[in-house]
């Protein structure tokens, strides 16, 4: 049995996925202003084998029809919330092994300012990071940046061009053993082992040093979630981890194998990129308890609400819908993970199964034994490398989770008894802390570290 990656799902913000959730008695997340509740949190995932805290992240907020919804501000739909990449120093100093993903957005930001913040991130947390590259589709977005929106597929285009600036500045610019750092001699970097990098590519234009030395992993590990043909294409060929969209195991299957095929036809191999899915878990007493826990938490979800939070996410208005046709002739040139995960499905179809989940992929109740059986059941049919847990209520679905699955998943193998060391990507891959060399960005060191 091979042991998975358990990444735990946050926004600095006030709901998750299940808009009005919030409110619910036992939810603390209306305390995301406050640094002692991430601290705490980020201490509690580390006792609890977590490898990663992920933290989504977006600029926009919810616009229906030009404006936007009371609802968008009466249940914290997307806003307000906090960069929460200013979280993680303070988190990372409290934890040993917990590992951090942040989101930046390839379309609004600038890859030498990104470069800088990856490599800073990546010094103070020993090598403890993790980036997720996102193509931001919002049309309110757009408007804040006082930019034109980008075409979906060239969206992934422009992607690939800061990607490619980004290996050149984290990978490139100053070789390894560059840095010497000897008081004696009084010498901290061999300037004939420093370059300058020249990239003019169709979107970004770098010319001149990068101004950070080499972090532990250098380029931190890659996640990615596009469910698009574009989108898929580009985690092939740059991701370490994709977040895989699927309702059921039999479209996570499928989905796993199209990942490990798209990245052997991107020249890596078979499992350079590691599949992750969304779980939820409720466990009880017995099934019959844990459903009824489950209802009572959905029983607090505001339909308006979550009907707008489709819409920020993919501009698709969801009353606006024939409730009787295929979601497979529904279009947008905004994000389209949510929208492909329903084409074999009817609007109406569609509708229900959003209001009730939200963005929630895999959701098992029981007891707690029932669950870690549930789990190993879906790693060996559908091959995924691990779940990016999302909890109901913050903190405790996450105690429940470890209190009472996590022993039952180390006594079955599927996580390992002691925390996995070292920086993330040899947490991932049991290999050495730098990209592989059969990653794209390896063509463009210096000097190869071999993994």
């Amino acid at each position: 049995m091979k042991s998975i990656i358990l990444s735990a799902f946050e926004i600095n913000g006030v709901n998750l996925t299940s808009q009005g959730l919030w409110a619910h008695p036992e939810n603390q997340t209306y305390r995301y202003k406050d640094l002692n509740y991430w601290v705490s949190l980020a201490q509690l995932l580390d006792r609890g084998g977590f490898d990663l805290l992920f933290l989504a992240d977006s600029y926009g907020y919810p616009r229906l029809n030009g404006a936007t919804p009371d609802v968008a501000f009466e249940q914290a739909v997307e806003i307000p919330k906090n960069d929460p990449m200013l979280l993680v120093p303070a988190m990372a100093s409290h934890t040993s092994n917990l590992s951090f993903a942040i989101t930046t957005s390839t379309t609004f930001e600038h890859p030498y300012a990104n470069a800088r913040r990856l490599a800073t991130l990546d010094h103070l947390t020993g090598g403890r990071l993790a980036w997720n590259v996102v193509t931001t589709s919002s049309a309110v977005v757009c408007e804040l940046f006082g930019r034109a929106p980008v075409p979906h597929d060239e969206r992934y285009a422009m992607a690939q061009d800061f990607l490619d600036v980004t290996y050149q500045l984290l990978e490139s610019s100053w070789e390894d053993g560059a840095v010497v750092a000897d008081k004696a001699s009084r010498l901290y970097a061999d300037a004939s082992r420093v370059h300058p990098i020249q990239h003019d590519g169709p979107y970004f234009s770098v010319s001149g040093y990068f101004n950070c030395e080499p972090s532990p992993q250098r380029t931190p590990v890659i996640l990615q979630a596009g469910a698009s043909s574009a989108g898929r294409t580009f985690a092939a060929a740059n991701a370490e981890m994709s977040f895989l969209q699927g309702k059921d195991a039999a479209m996570l299957r499928t989905q796993v194998q199209g990942l490990r095929d798209a990245a052997v036809a991107a020249g890596r191999k078979s499992n350079a990129v590691k599949g992750i899915s969304g779980l939820s878990v409720v466990t009880g007493s017995s099934r019959a308890h844990a459903q009824e826990r489950l209802e009572e938490y959905l029983s607090w979800v505001d339909a308006d609400a979550a009907r707008t939070y489709y819409a920020s996410m993919t501009g698709i208005d969801l009353a606006s819908l024939d409730p009787n046709a295929s979601f497979a002739t529904v279009q947008t040139e905004g994000g389209r993970t949510q929208v492909d995960r329903y084409r074999e499905n009817t609007v109406r179809e569609a509708t229900a199964d959003f209001l009730r989940r939200g963005m929630r992929e895999l959701i098992v109740v029981g007891t707690p034994d029932e669950v870690a059986d549930e789990i190993v059941e879906l790693v060996d049919y559908t091959g995924l490398d691990g779940f990016n847990f999302t909890p109901f209520v913050s903190p405790g679905s996450y105690v429940d989770f470890i209190d009472h699955v996590v022993p039952q998943l180390r006594r079955r193998g599927l996580l390992p008894a002691e925390p996995r060391r070292g920086t993330l990507r040899e947490r991932i891959f049991g290999d050495g802390p730098h990209l592989g060399n059969d990653h794209q960005a390896a063509r463009v060191r210096h000097a190869v570290t071999s993994r």
